[in-house]
């Protein structure tokens, strides 16, 4: 149902239901824009808020804090005072906390459990108003660069690609372990680990194949490295916010959501974890060119790790590279930053992803050329050593149905593009339909392929080149 069908039903029996789905609409930002944009008037917030029924009020807050919009914040400041019935007030003061209404929260005072019967609420409040107020804490901007003592930091690669983040610390200096999906280091100079585009993340190992179990967790953490703190949990089925509780009663320091310099990582295996520091103090100034993203764009760490692995692949010493689906220009400007490149151009039919490439470009000073047209229409002047694309999924982008005649028109084309030794590197999560239009191709020859994973999905990576049993001809002299 639409923003506009919902809100219409504010004023009704329906209420408590309307307001329950323009919570979940809320939670991204096209549907908070959508909300806003049917919002003729915001009396209506008002008049919920007075509602007799509790649910209609506990609702209410919730999406009046999912909007964030300061200017609910009078009619929420009003509630605390009145409001009475004691599930609705978290709610009503988280919403205020998101909403940086701290006067309001400062003059509320948290009642005293009168009964058993509300000891679970009177914890619950408890919990909201600390959150509430840790949202006005801030943490001293440290930018960590070197530990106390050198230490283990196990640097993260993108799945699939550690050998292109192993290659890449060595020429940073650091002498690596390659453990599964990322490499050891031993150091103390964290600053210059946050060097490596290649690595999603370091992370700090603290112990193994720990009791899933708050008192064995925090003797194996013992202090935190940092003041303020969060916890995050991968992979607990159970009670997590219990859990969290327990667990912060039991260290040093101030767990703080909103504000914090490092986090702890606990991964959890049914009855046993395992423990890391992750530092969020750290100076990393990588990726500067990206002022902004695409719902469909890479993370600059995989983006730079598959430009690594295209580079590896060519001869040429000053590649031209060419990305015919190139959304914000992450592959371009990783191969850039890479490689002494001949030219770098991205063709996409989007244009708002061609004007985004264009600021990102300017951000990062980058040479890079976009073009927005439709790649089955573009014809380029000149051929590509490197042709590297993230190709729409049919997911996010378009569907398998389309994808079936995109693929097969684009793979047409792509001889087209390559320079003699040139190769192509082409990602997708449509793995099994680009691996057979390459095999049918007798211009393109498979040479090898990687199996990654990005967003709970499996994507492949194809080097693609030309064929050189049949060498080929599109018929024209000249080029556009």
């Amino acid at each position: 149902m639409t923003a506009a069908a919902l809100l219409s039903q504010l004023n009704g029996d329906a209420a408590i239901e309307a307001l329950s789905a323009l919570c979940v609409l809320a939670r991204t930002k096209q549907g908070r824009a959508e909300i806003e944009a049917n919002l003729s008037d915001r009396s209506v917030f008002a008049a919920l808020a007075e509602s007799p029924r509790p649910k209609v009020r506990k609702n209410l807050y919730r999406l009046l804090g999912a909007l964030e919009n300061e200017r609910d914040a009078a009619i929420l400041a009003r509630a605390l005072e009145t409001e009475t019935t004691l599930f609705a007030v978290p709610s009503l003061l988280l919403a205020l906390g998101k909403l940086g209404a701290r006067d309001a929260l400062e003059r509320y005072t948290v009642p005293a459990s009168e009964s058993e019967a509300t000891d679970k609420h009177i914890a619950e409040i408890e919990i909201a108003y600390e959150k509430a107020m840790q949202r006005f804490e801030t943490v001293p901007d440290r930018s960590l660069e070197t530990l106390d003592a050198p230490r283990d930091v196990l640097c993260v690669a993108p799945h699939g690609f550690v050998k292109e983040l192993s290659d890449e610390l060595t020429s940073l200096g650091f002498t690596g372990e390659i453990k599964g999906d990322a490499v050891q280091v031993f150091t103390a100079e964290i600053g210059r680990v946050y060097r490596a585009n290649c690595m999603s993340e370091a992370l700090l190992p603290i112990a193994f194949d720990v009791p899933m179990e708050p008192k064995a967790i925090a003797a194996a953490a013992k202090t935190c490295i940092g003041s303020h703190y969060r916890i995050e949990i991968r992979g607990f089925l159970k009670d997590r916010g219990g859990f969290i509780e327990k667990l912060k009663k039991l260290l040093d320091g101030r767990n703080n959501p909103s504000a914090y310099d490092c986090e702890l990582r606990i991964d959890s295996r049914n009855d046993r974890c395992d423990l890391y520091w992750k530092l969020w103090n750290v100076r990393d100034e990588r990726y500067r060119w990206r002022t902004g993203a695409l719902p469909a764009s890479m993370q600059p760490a995989l983006g730079y790790a598959l430009a690594r692995y295209g580079l590896s692949l060519i001869r040429a010493k000053r590649p031209a590279v060419f990305d015919p689906f190139c959304g914000s220009g992450t592959l371009l400007f990783a191969a850039e930053e890479q490689a002494d490149c001949r030219s770098l151009l991205g063709v996409d039919r989007s244009g708002t992803a061609v004007e985004l490439a264009r600021t990102n470009a300017k951000a990062g000073n980058s040479k890079a050329r976009f073009v927005c047209r439709d790649i089955l229409r573009f014809e380029a002047r000149t051929g590509a050593d490197l042709v590297l694309s993230n190709l729409p999924f049919g997911s996010r982008v378009g569907t398998h149905h389309e994808n079936e005649t995109l693929y097969a028109r684009f793979l047409k084309r792509l001889p087209h593009y390559l320079n003699d030794g040139g190769v192509a590197l082409l990602y997708t999560a449509d793995a099994k339909l680009l691996e057979r239009l390459v095999e049918r191709d007798a211009h393109l020859r498979l040479r090898e392929k990687r199996r990654t994973a990005a967003g709970g999905l499996s994507p492949w990576v194809f080097a693609v080149d030309k064929s050189e049993q049949r060498p080929y001809n599109d018929g024209n002299k000249e080029r556009e």
